[in-house]
């Protein structure tokens, strides 16, 4: 028989991706603490890896905001701040406006219906006041990044969701609960109507009610307001 000129494989994960979503893993659930210093021959032994693919994975850390490295002096875990959240879930935002406005419109009525169940588990979590609503609404987010059909997108959006939720942990305080049900709720009935219109609307919506709520917490000098 023919022998083909190229064989397919299923895709492999590189060591150096590896490395980073071990490493995210420990930033994450706290392993590795905000301020704690990168040592590459404790990594090395920790991984069990070379030091090529941890520096590979640091870099890329370091590029989302999860590490710190000054040349000569520390590589360290980055002390989240409340500047960094709202810069980060700014930028977010905008994402997630483009990928309502191009998933959308193309849903099928089963994206709808797990959209909904989605949008049930995010205030579910807000009823509650419980953190995992950083999880949900990531999750919730995601559906319609994943079904924009912007690889690009989709690769950027996943690089600064880390970085939101990363940065949102210490200060899950400021989470505007009240603004997101709203705009998890808006979502969903765009959703349900197929309108790339009413999903922009919704996003613009929450996007100024966030930007207005992160100033009055900047002008109560990082306390929570009141109105909350």
């Amino acid at each position: 028989m023919p022998v083909p000129k190229t064989v397919e494989s299923s895709p492999r994960k590189l060591l150096r991706d590896i490395v980073f979503d071990q490493l995210l893993t420990a930033i994450e659930d706290g392993t590795l603490e905000p301020g704690e210093r990168l040592n590459d021959e404790e990594l090395e032994k920790w991984l069990g890896v070379s030091r090529t693919p941890i520096r590979e994975a640091i870099s890329k850390l370091a590029d989302i905001g999860l590490v710190e490295t000054a040349p000569q002096r520390y590589t360290r875990v980055a002390k989240p701040t409340l500047e960094q959240y709202a810069e980060a879930l700014r930028l977010l935002n905008g994402f997630h406006e483009l990928s309502a406005r191009w998933s959308i419109p193309h849903f099928t009525d089963e994206d709808v219906e797990t959209f909904r169940a989605l949008g049930d588990a995010v205030l579910a979590d807000i009823e509650a006041r419980d953190k995992h609503v950083l999880r949900s609404s990531s999750d919730f987010a995601d559906f319609m990044v994943e079904r924009s059909g912007n690889s690009l997108l989709q690769q950027v959006a996943r690089q600064m969701n880390t970085r939101v939720t990363y940065t949102a942990l210490p200060t899950i305080e400021f989470f505007q609960w009240d603004i997101f049900a709203a705009y998890v709720a808006g979502l969903v009935a765009a959703a349900e109507a197929r309108s790339a219109e009413d999903a922009e609307r919704v996003m613009r919506t929450q996007a100024k009610a966030t930007d207005a709520f992160l100033e009055q917490v900047v002008a109560a000098g990082g306390g929570v307001p009141s109105a909350s």
